[in-house]
């Protein structure tokens, strides 16, 4: 008999140590378990995607489409479920103009631990948000926080999607107030052919500093040779 207790400790010790070393090699944006993350652009030439989170926002997703537009920058939008429900017609309007949307949950819970049904409700009940804009297919999804242990990469596996992190996110976009040109000034120092940027527009503040910083980065990379594609490049 306690031989048996002895044994039954051992093993749920190792299952406990199995779990976190699991999260820790989670953790960076180049690995998950049961899934491979699209992290950068498998290429050597000078190509770039911007992609932008939480949107849309009347605030930020207007004024940066009018950007996007005047520089002829296509864009990856990962758009969150409620506030395509809040901005339809803003939501649509990226889609009309040739944007890539992307799932990045309804409403922006951590989706760590969470149960199979809570975690599929979030990226369907988006899904079809986004497929009503006129977008048929959602492949790509990018999970809040980039958190991606466990349940979540063995859902999307088994729903055919790519689960998407990135190559570079910028810290002074957290920072407030904004300064566009410290953003545009980190993200000119870290890219490379390939890169994946994270940006956000679906924050209300500071606008007009947040577009100065994208306009920035688009002149810049530009300047230096780079080309900006959608996430799906290969389609393009």
């Amino acid at each position: 008999m306690k031989q048996a207790t002895r044994f039954t400790v051992y093993g749920i010790l190792i299952i406990l140590l199995l779990l976190v070393l699991g999260l820790f090699y989670s953790r960076s944006w180049e690995r998950a378990l049961f899934i491979e993350p699209y992290f950068r652009i498998q290429t050597e030439d000078k190509l770039v995607a911007l992609t932008f989170d939480d949107g849309p926002s009347p605030q930020r997703t207007l004024p940066l489409l009018r950007l996007l537009q005047e520089k002829e920058v296509k864009a990856t939008f990962f758009m969150l479920g409620e506030n395509i429900e809040k901005h339809d017609s803003i939501a649509r309007k990226v889609f009309e103009e040739g944007h890539l949307i992307g799932n990045h949950s309804y409403d922006h819970p951590r989706l760590i631990l969470r149960s199979v049904a809570f975690t599929r409700d979030q990226i369907v009940r988006t899904d079809r948000l986004i497929q009503r804009l006129g977008q048929k297919e959602v492949r790509y999804f990018r999970p809040p926080y980039s958190s991606k242990y466990i349940i979540l990469p063995i859902l999307l596996r088994s729903m055919n999607k790519i689960l998407v992190t990135g190559t570079y996110d910028p810290p002074s976009e957290y920072k407030s107030p904004y300064d566009g040109q410290q953003v545009a000034q980190e993200v000119m120092e870290n890219v490379q052919p390939g890169s994946v940027i994270y940006l956000h527009d679906g924050i209300h503040r500071d606008p007009e500093a947040f577009i100065q910083s994208v306009d920035l980065i688009i002149d810049s990379l530009r300047a230096s040779g780079y080309r900006f594609v959608r996430l799906d490049v290969p389609s393009q």
